[in-house]
């Protein structure tokens, strides 16, 4: 991944944005309607949580989509600056275990990145042009992903990407039964 690669230069600029007030129920119509599957929770101009599909599918597997969004969101949400590096947003996202950072320039949201944004745009830049690890363990012949295990394996494949059965972002992904899992999963 590009180390001049930013967050604005990925970020969905377009996103729905709804109020903490507005009902489960309606905002799922309304995903549904955009074709979104996150939506930015505003009170007035500041962004307060991020209503996501899994957010949303909790709720009303729960049987109640009359539930206010302020009840089922994700808060608060994680924000970085639209100026942040893809390379520290990723390890923010592993991290604090999300798939969506809202971006933000002069404390207005301004974009939505996604693990998938971060993911397609590692994969878009010459292996050349990636900013590694400089006190990795390795090698200094050998390049290393983002906590120092090794970005490319042997045969040429990243060992990061986002996890196919919980969709987060991760590191050491391993076949099983066909999918891409990330250590947790496996473990389930």
């Amino acid at each position: 991944m590009s180390g001049a690669v930013t967050v604005k230069d990925v970020m969905a600029r377009d996103f729905l944005g709804v109020s903490e007030g507005d009902l489960v129920g309606e905002t799922v119509e309304l995903l549904l309607a955009e074709g979104v599957e996150c939506a930015v929770v505003l009170r007035g101009h500041e962004p307060v949580g991020l209503l996501t599909e899994r957010d949303a599918l909790a709720t009303l597997a729960g049987g109640d989509p009359s539930s206010a969004v302020a009840d089922a969101m994700t808060d608060p949400a994680v924000t970085v600056p639209a100026g942040e590096r893809l390379p520290a947003v990723a390890g923010r996202m592993a991290r604090e275990g999300v798939r969506w950072v809202l971006a933000v320039a002069d404390d207005e949201p301004v974009g939505l990145v996604t693990a998938h944004d971060v993911v397609t745009a590692s994969t878009l830049v010459p292996e050349a042009d990636r900013t590694f690890d400089a006190d990795a363990r390795f090698g200094a012949d050998e390049p290393v992903g983002l906590a120092g295990e090794p970005a490319v394996t042997g045969d040429g494949y990243s060992t990061q990407g986002v996890c196919e059965a919980c969709g987060t972002l991760a590191r050491g992904l391993a076949d099983a039964n066909g999918r891409l899992v990330c250590p947790n999963c496996r473990e389930a």
